[in-house]
């Protein structure tokens, strides 16, 4: 019962009205919608649902909880390049550059017009460390086979659906390609794949470790590691912890709820 009032509360919390519009344009893709609630910045692709809401008074603090389980993979792995397929209103960005401002963040948006309306009005960091590229998941990471990246975040959304790409074998072979040894592939995907799915039997062809964080708000971040040696749960646990402590992000309700897909 704790973990359905947990839910509820944390769903509640993500959402707020949707707010004054301050910005409307389309692209081939469809609309990019900014709007205004309160000390809040939204980022709609259509007149619903938001994919990105920054607080103005603290831009680098990430709302959304989905946003805030995936951010633990970086207390796991702290070495290497990191690559953001999907950019949205640069939630995740900011936190990360934050976090380690010199830390180099490759970022792979598809749509140039989503780029240029989050570098208006959704405070993206401006510096040598972060690299925009206006391209194709996909076409991106067939480039990037054996580059070694740290961790890999994956969140490619339309406005009404995931990309049905981030469930496909050939897609995590691909990320798992371009990891370094121990490195991080985070998925922010629609459901927990059960046992009988074919994104649960391909998660454990192509990677060593997988876990997952149920959010509460919908989504489930799920985490692949290519690693040579087994993690274990309950120190992925404490090390997440430690963005709690060092001011990143609130993840000691997130952290508890890791576990082993």
């Amino acid at each position: 019962m704790t973990r359905i009032v947990d839910d509820i509360l944390q769903t509640l919390l993500d959402r707020d009205p949707p707010g004054q519009e301050i910005h409307r344009e389309a692209d081939e893709y469809g609309d990019i919608i900014v709007a205004e609630h309160k000390q809040y910045r939204i980022l709609r692709f259509d007149d619903l649902y938001e994919q990105s809401k920054m607080n103005m008074r603290s831009p680098e603090v990430p709302i959304h909880h989905y946003i805030q389980a995936m951010l633990m993979a970086i207390s796991w792995q702290e070495e290497g390049d990191v690559l953001l397929l999907g950019l949205g209103g640069g939630s995740l960005l900011r936190a990360l550059h934050a976090y380690n401002p010199v830390r180099r963040l490759d970022v792979v948006e598809l749509r140039p017009r989503v780029l240029a309306v989050a570098r208006s009005y959704f405070t993206l960091p401006d510096t040598n460390c972060v690299n925009y590229h206006i391209d194709d998941a996909e076409r991106y990471l067939r480039q990037a086979q054996g580059r070694g990246y740290g961790v890999i975040f994956s969140d490619l959304y339309s406005a009404f659906s995931m990309s049905p790409l981030q469930g496909t074998e050939a897609f995590l072979e691909r990320c798992r390609d371009a990891l370094c040894d121990g490195g991080w592939l985070v998925l922010n995907y629609l459901e927990m794949p059960h046992d009988q799915t074919l994104l649960y039997h391909a998660l454990y062809r192509v990677f060593t470790d997988v876990f997952f964080c149920e959010t509460g708000s919908g989504n489930v971040v799920i985490y692949a590691s290519r690693a040579t040696n087994a993690y274990r749960l309950k120190a992925l646990r404490t090390q997440a912890m430690r963005l709690s402590r060092d001011g990143v992000a609130e993840v000691g309700h997130l952290a508890r709820y890791l576990t082993r897909l």
